[in-house]
Protein backbone atom coordinates (compact mmCIF):
# COMPACT_ATOMS: atom_id res chain seq x y z
CA UNK A 1 0.00 0.00 0.00
CA UNK A 2 1.07 3.62 -0.46
CA UNK A 3 1.69 5.75 2.63
CA UNK A 4 3.26 9.09 3.61
CA UNK A 5 6.61 8.25 5.21
CA UNK A 6 8.78 10.75 7.09
CA UNK A 7 12.45 10.67 6.06
CA UNK A 8 13.51 14.10 7.37
CA UNK A 9 12.75 17.82 7.02
CA UNK A 10 11.25 18.62 3.61
CA UNK A 11 11.48 14.91 2.82
CA UNK A 12 8.08 13.27 3.17
CA UNK A 13 7.57 10.59 0.54
CA UNK A 14 4.41 8.81 -0.56
CA UNK A 15 5.80 5.34 -1.14
CA UNK A 16 5.02 1.64 -0.92
CA UNK A 17 5.00 0.09 2.56
CA UNK A 18 3.80 -3.31 3.82
CA UNK A 19 0.19 -3.65 4.92
CA UNK A 20 -0.12 -3.93 8.71
CA UNK A 21 -1.21 -7.06 10.56
CA UNK A 22 -2.81 -6.82 14.01
CA UNK A 23 -1.07 -7.99 17.14
CA UNK A 24 -3.03 -9.17 20.17
CA UNK A 25 -5.27 -6.37 21.41
CA UNK A 26 -5.01 -4.43 18.16
CA UNK A 27 -7.36 -3.70 15.28
CA UNK A 28 -6.76 -2.74 11.67
CA UNK A 29 -8.47 0.45 10.55
CA UNK A 30 -9.31 1.32 6.96
CA UNK A 31 -8.66 5.05 7.13
CA UNK A 32 -11.35 7.35 5.78
CA UNK A 33 -9.63 10.71 6.34
CA UNK A 34 -6.57 12.07 8.14
CA UNK A 35 -6.31 15.76 9.02
CA UNK A 36 -3.14 17.81 8.62
CA UNK A 37 -2.06 19.23 11.98
CA UNK A 38 0.13 22.22 12.77
CA UNK A 39 2.65 19.82 14.28
CA UNK A 40 2.88 18.13 10.87
CA UNK A 41 3.97 21.47 9.42
CA UNK A 42 6.64 21.89 12.12
CA UNK A 43 7.88 18.41 11.32
CA UNK A 44 7.91 19.12 7.60
CA UNK A 45 9.98 22.32 7.75
CA UNK A 46 12.36 21.09 10.45
CA UNK A 47 14.22 22.90 13.21
CA UNK A 48 16.41 24.91 10.84
CA UNK A 49 13.33 26.81 9.63
CA UNK A 50 11.68 27.37 12.98
CA UNK A 51 9.97 24.00 13.27
CA UNK A 52 10.63 21.07 15.53
CA UNK A 53 10.00 17.39 15.27
CA UNK A 54 9.49 14.39 17.48
CA UNK A 55 8.97 12.21 14.44
CA UNK A 56 11.10 9.18 13.70
CA UNK A 57 12.48 8.63 10.20
CA UNK A 58 10.66 5.71 8.63
CA UNK A 59 7.38 6.39 10.44
CA UNK A 60 4.11 6.70 8.53
CA UNK A 61 2.77 10.12 9.50
CA UNK A 62 -0.72 11.17 10.58
CA UNK A 63 -2.48 11.33 13.94
CA UNK A 64 -5.87 12.95 13.21
CA UNK A 65 -7.80 10.09 11.66
CA UNK A 66 -10.95 8.03 11.61
CA UNK A 67 -12.06 5.00 9.61
CA UNK A 68 -13.75 1.62 9.75
CA UNK A 69 -12.67 -1.59 11.45
CA UNK A 70 -11.29 -4.02 8.90
CA UNK A 71 -9.62 -6.72 11.02
CA UNK A 72 -9.52 -7.76 14.68
CA UNK A 73 -6.49 -8.99 16.57
CA UNK A 74 -6.56 -11.74 19.19
CA UNK A 75 -8.50 -10.76 22.29
CA UNK A 76 -10.63 -8.09 20.63
CA UNK A 77 -14.22 -9.29 20.85
CA UNK A 78 -16.25 -6.12 21.44
CA UNK A 79 -16.09 -4.59 17.95
CA UNK A 80 -17.55 -5.75 14.67
CA UNK A 81 -15.87 -5.56 11.30
CA UNK A 82 -17.14 -2.43 9.53
CA UNK A 83 -17.66 -0.40 12.71
CA UNK A 84 -16.73 3.29 12.18
CA UNK A 85 -14.25 4.56 14.77
CA UNK A 86 -12.25 7.67 15.62
CA UNK A 87 -8.74 7.18 16.97
CA UNK A 88 -7.11 8.72 20.03
CA UNK A 89 -3.56 8.44 18.67
CA UNK A 90 -1.61 7.94 21.87
CA UNK A 91 -0.17 4.94 23.68
CA UNK A 92 0.57 4.84 27.40
CA UNK A 93 2.25 2.42 29.79
CA UNK A 94 -0.48 2.04 32.40
CA UNK A 95 2.07 1.78 35.22
CA UNK A 96 3.41 5.29 35.95
CA UNK A 97 1.98 7.93 38.30
CA UNK A 98 0.04 9.71 35.54
CA UNK A 99 -1.49 6.48 34.21
CA UNK A 100 -2.48 5.34 37.71
CA UNK A 101 -4.31 8.66 38.08
CA UNK A 102 -6.18 8.33 34.76
CA UNK A 103 -3.99 10.91 33.00
CA UNK A 104 -2.55 8.86 30.12
CA UNK A 105 -1.72 11.99 28.11
CA UNK A 106 1.02 12.67 30.68
CA UNK A 107 2.43 9.14 30.72
CA UNK A 108 6.19 9.14 31.21
CA UNK A 109 6.44 6.68 28.28
CA UNK A 110 3.89 8.41 26.06
CA UNK A 111 3.87 7.38 22.41
CA UNK A 112 2.11 8.98 19.44
CA UNK A 113 0.78 7.17 16.39
CA UNK A 114 2.59 8.62 13.40
CA UNK A 115 5.21 10.06 15.77
CA UNK A 116 8.31 9.08 17.67
CA UNK A 117 8.46 5.32 17.77
CA UNK A 118 7.93 2.21 15.71
CA UNK A 119 5.65 0.39 15.08
CA UNK A 120 3.19 3.21 15.90
CA UNK A 121 2.55 4.16 12.29
CA UNK A 122 -0.08 6.81 11.63
CA UNK A 123 -3.15 7.39 9.52
CA UNK A 124 -1.68 8.78 6.29
CA UNK A 125 -2.09 5.33 4.78
CA UNK A 126 -5.08 3.24 3.66
CA UNK A 127 -4.63 0.84 6.61
CA UNK A 128 -3.22 1.29 10.11
CA UNK A 129 -2.92 -0.91 13.20
CA UNK A 130 -3.99 0.65 16.51
CA UNK A 131 -4.72 -0.55 20.03
CA UNK A 132 -8.35 -1.38 20.72
CA UNK A 133 -8.33 1.09 23.61
CA UNK A 134 -7.48 3.90 21.17
CA UNK A 135 -10.63 3.36 19.09
CA UNK A 136 -13.93 5.11 19.90
CA UNK A 137 -17.11 4.16 18.08
CA UNK A 138 -18.55 6.88 15.88
CA UNK A 139 -22.19 7.54 16.89
CA UNK A 140 -25.07 6.99 14.50
CA UNK A 141 -25.64 9.97 12.23
CA UNK A 142 -22.02 11.19 12.19
CA UNK A 143 -20.20 10.64 8.90
CA UNK A 144 -16.90 8.82 9.44
CA UNK A 145 -15.26 11.44 7.19
CA UNK A 146 -16.29 14.23 9.60
CA UNK A 147 -15.19 12.03 12.52
CA UNK A 148 -11.59 12.72 11.46
CA UNK A 149 -12.09 16.04 13.30
CA UNK A 150 -12.44 14.22 16.63
CA UNK A 151 -8.77 14.41 17.62
CA UNK A 152 -8.28 18.19 17.24
CA UNK A 153 -11.73 18.95 18.66
CA UNK A 154 -10.96 16.73 21.67
CA UNK A 155 -8.03 19.07 22.36
CA UNK A 156 -10.54 21.93 22.46
CA UNK A 157 -12.96 20.03 24.67
CA UNK A 158 -10.18 19.23 27.12
CA UNK A 159 -9.09 22.88 27.20
CA UNK A 160 -12.60 24.03 28.06
CA UNK A 161 -12.87 21.33 30.72
CA UNK A 162 -9.63 22.66 32.24
CA UNK A 163 -11.08 26.18 32.43
CA UNK A 164 -13.24 27.50 35.28
CA UNK A 165 -17.01 27.18 34.98
CA UNK A 166 -17.96 29.08 31.82
CA UNK A 167 -21.70 29.38 32.44
CA UNK A 168 -22.45 33.04 31.77
CA UNK A 169 -18.75 33.83 31.33
CA UNK A 170 -16.93 36.07 28.89
CA UNK A 171 -14.00 34.52 27.03
CA UNK A 172 -11.30 35.52 24.59
CA UNK A 173 -9.81 33.01 22.16
CA UNK A 174 -6.36 33.93 20.82
CA UNK A 175 -6.09 32.39 17.37
CA UNK A 176 -8.77 30.97 15.07
CA UNK A 177 -6.99 27.97 13.67
CA UNK A 178 -8.71 24.59 14.03
CA UNK A 179 -8.01 24.40 17.76
CA UNK A 180 -9.06 28.00 18.41
CA UNK A 181 -12.29 27.53 16.47
CA UNK A 182 -12.89 24.32 18.39
CA UNK A 183 -12.34 26.12 21.68
CA UNK A 184 -14.78 28.83 20.58
CA UNK A 185 -17.51 26.29 19.88
CA UNK A 186 -16.83 24.28 23.03
CA UNK A 187 -16.81 27.41 25.20
CA UNK A 188 -20.16 28.55 23.81
CA UNK A 189 -21.56 25.06 24.37
CA UNK A 190 -20.31 25.25 27.98
CA UNK A 191 -22.33 28.42 28.55
CA UNK A 192 -20.04 31.33 27.67
CA UNK A 193 -22.20 34.28 26.68
CA UNK A 194 -19.48 36.53 25.23
CA UNK A 195 -16.65 35.29 23.00
CA UNK A 196 -14.00 37.56 21.47
CA UNK A 197 -11.65 35.99 18.91
CA UNK A 198 -8.34 37.41 17.66
CA UNK A 199 -6.99 36.19 14.32
CA UNK A 200 -4.98 37.82 11.47
CA UNK A 201 -6.38 35.54 8.73
CA UNK A 202 -9.53 36.91 7.09
CA UNK A 203 -10.86 33.46 6.19
CA UNK A 204 -10.48 32.27 9.75
CA UNK A 205 -12.02 35.46 11.16
CA UNK A 206 -15.04 34.83 8.93
CA UNK A 207 -15.19 31.25 10.21
CA UNK A 208 -15.14 32.50 13.81
CA UNK A 209 -17.99 34.89 13.06
CA UNK A 210 -20.02 32.09 11.47
CA UNK A 211 -19.44 29.97 14.55
CA UNK A 212 -20.91 32.54 16.93
CA UNK A 213 -18.11 34.85 18.06
CA UNK A 214 -19.40 38.06 19.63
CA UNK A 215 -16.51 40.05 18.17
CA UNK A 216 -13.65 39.13 15.85
CA UNK A 217 -10.47 41.21 15.79
CA UNK A 218 -7.45 41.34 13.51
CA UNK A 219 -4.71 41.92 16.13
CA UNK A 220 -2.31 43.23 13.50
CA UNK A 221 -4.68 46.12 12.81
CA UNK A 222 -6.78 46.72 15.92
CA UNK A 223 -6.18 46.46 19.66
CA UNK A 224 -8.09 43.46 21.07
CA UNK A 225 -8.40 45.27 24.39
CA UNK A 226 -10.71 47.80 22.76
CA UNK A 227 -13.05 45.00 21.73
CA UNK A 228 -12.92 43.74 25.31
CA UNK A 229 -13.74 47.19 26.71
CA UNK A 230 -16.60 47.55 24.22
CA UNK A 231 -18.15 44.21 25.15
CA UNK A 232 -17.43 43.74 28.87
CA UNK A 233 -16.20 47.10 30.19
CA UNK A 234 -13.78 45.44 32.60
CA UNK A 235 -11.99 42.48 30.97
CA UNK A 236 -12.86 38.91 30.11
CA UNK A 237 -13.17 36.09 32.62
CA UNK A 238 -11.09 33.54 30.68
CA UNK A 239 -8.51 33.74 27.89
CA UNK A 240 -7.64 30.67 25.81
CA UNK A 241 -4.19 30.97 24.18
CA UNK A 242 -3.84 28.81 21.04
CA UNK A 243 -1.14 30.67 19.08
CA UNK A 244 2.19 29.98 20.84
CA UNK A 245 2.94 33.67 20.23
CA UNK A 246 4.24 35.86 23.05
CA UNK A 247 2.65 39.04 21.69
CA UNK A 248 -0.76 37.37 21.59
CA UNK A 249 -0.19 35.88 25.03
CA UNK A 250 0.47 39.29 26.57
CA UNK A 251 -2.51 40.82 24.75
CA UNK A 252 -4.56 38.10 26.40
CA UNK A 253 -3.16 38.79 29.86
CA UNK A 254 -3.92 42.49 29.47
CA UNK A 255 -7.46 41.64 28.36
CA UNK A 256 -8.28 39.61 31.48
CA UNK A 257 -10.29 41.02 34.34
CA UNK A 258 -8.69 41.01 37.80
CA UNK A 259 -8.28 37.40 38.95
CA UNK A 260 -9.21 36.13 35.52
CA UNK A 261 -7.84 32.85 34.16
CA UNK A 262 -5.45 32.20 31.30
CA UNK A 263 -5.69 28.72 29.75
CA UNK A 264 -2.60 27.82 27.70
CA UNK A 265 -3.63 25.43 24.91
CA UNK A 266 -0.90 25.93 22.30
CA UNK A 267 2.02 23.56 21.90
CA UNK A 268 4.92 25.90 22.64
CA UNK A 269 8.28 25.00 21.13
CA UNK A 270 10.23 27.81 22.77
CA UNK A 271 10.14 29.88 25.99
CA UNK A 272 7.37 32.44 26.22
CA UNK A 273 8.00 36.09 27.09
CA UNK A 274 5.38 36.98 29.69
CA UNK A 275 4.83 40.44 31.19
CA UNK A 276 4.91 39.19 34.76
CA UNK A 277 4.16 42.61 36.23
CA UNK A 278 0.79 42.81 34.48
CA UNK A 279 -0.02 39.22 35.42
CA UNK A 280 0.92 39.91 39.04
CA UNK A 281 -1.06 43.14 39.26
CA UNK A 282 -4.20 41.30 38.16
CA UNK A 283 -3.49 38.17 40.27
CA UNK A 284 -4.39 36.02 37.29
CA UNK A 285 -4.55 32.23 37.39
CA UNK A 286 -2.76 30.23 34.69
CA UNK A 287 -3.76 26.72 33.67
CA UNK A 288 -2.16 24.46 31.09
CA UNK A 289 -3.64 21.71 28.94
CA UNK A 290 -1.98 18.65 27.43
CA UNK A 291 -3.97 17.16 24.55
CA UNK A 292 -6.87 15.19 26.09
CA UNK A 293 -8.04 12.44 28.38
CA UNK A 294 -9.24 9.96 25.74
CA UNK A 295 -11.81 8.12 27.86
CA UNK A 296 -13.59 11.39 28.69
CA UNK A 297 -12.87 13.81 25.87
CA UNK A 298 -13.31 11.53 22.84
CA UNK A 299 -16.87 10.34 23.62
CA UNK A 300 -17.86 13.92 24.47
CA UNK A 301 -16.34 15.24 21.25
CA UNK A 302 -17.99 12.59 19.10
CA UNK A 303 -21.36 13.46 20.63
CA UNK A 304 -20.76 17.15 19.94
CA UNK A 305 -19.83 16.43 16.33
CA UNK A 306 -22.90 14.24 15.90
CA UNK A 307 -25.19 16.92 17.35
CA UNK A 308 -23.71 19.69 15.23
CA UNK A 309 -22.19 21.53 18.21
CA UNK A 310 -18.96 21.34 16.25
CA UNK A 311 -19.60 22.44 12.68
CA UNK A 312 -17.72 20.17 10.27
CA UNK A 313 -18.89 22.30 7.34
CA UNK A 314 -17.04 25.34 8.67
CA UNK A 315 -13.98 23.51 9.95
CA UNK A 316 -13.18 21.40 6.87
CA UNK A 317 -11.82 23.57 4.09
CA UNK A 318 -10.60 20.93 1.61
CA UNK A 319 -10.16 17.22 0.84
CA UNK A 320 -7.03 16.12 -1.02
CA UNK A 321 -5.63 12.78 -2.22
CA UNK A 322 -2.65 11.19 -0.48
CA UNK A 323 -0.37 11.65 -3.49
CA UNK A 324 -0.89 15.45 -3.27
CA UNK A 325 -0.10 15.64 0.46
CA UNK A 326 3.03 17.77 0.05
CA UNK A 327 1.95 20.06 -2.79
CA UNK A 328 -1.71 20.65 -1.90
CA UNK A 329 -1.47 20.03 1.82
CA UNK A 330 1.79 20.91 3.58
CA UNK A 331 3.07 23.49 1.11
CA UNK A 332 -0.39 25.00 0.73
CA UNK A 333 -0.73 25.48 4.49
CA UNK A 334 2.78 26.86 4.77
CA UNK A 335 2.19 29.54 2.14
CA UNK A 336 -1.59 30.02 2.18
CA UNK A 337 -2.81 29.09 5.65
CA UNK A 338 -5.13 32.09 5.53
CA UNK A 339 -7.22 30.25 2.92
CA UNK A 340 -7.83 27.19 5.05
CA UNK A 341 -8.99 25.86 8.38
CA UNK A 342 -8.56 22.07 8.21
CA UNK A 343 -7.39 20.07 5.17
CA UNK A 344 -8.32 16.39 5.24
CA UNK A 345 -6.36 13.76 3.33
CA UNK A 346 -8.04 10.77 1.69
CA UNK A 347 -5.43 7.98 1.92
CA UNK A 348 -7.21 5.86 -0.66
CA UNK A 349 -7.41 8.59 -3.34
CA UNK A 350 -4.58 9.23 -5.79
Amino acid sequence: MRAAVYHGPRDIRVEEVPEPTPRAGEIIIEVSRNGICGSDLHTYVGASQGGATMHLPGIVLGHEFAGTVRELGDGVDDLAIGTPVAIAPIEWCGNCYACHHSLPQMCRSLGLYGGDRLPLHGGLAPLVAVSRRSAFVVPHGLDVVDAALTEPMAVAVHAVRRAPNLLGASVMVLGAGPIGLGVLQAALAAGATTAIVTEPSEARRLAAARLGATAVVDPTVDDPRQAVRDTTGHGVDVVFETTANSNALNQGIRSLRPRGTLVSVAGWGEPAAIHMGVAMAKEIDVRFTMTYEPAIDFPATLSMLASGTFSADVLISDHIPLDRLVEEGLEELLHHADRHVKILVDPTAR
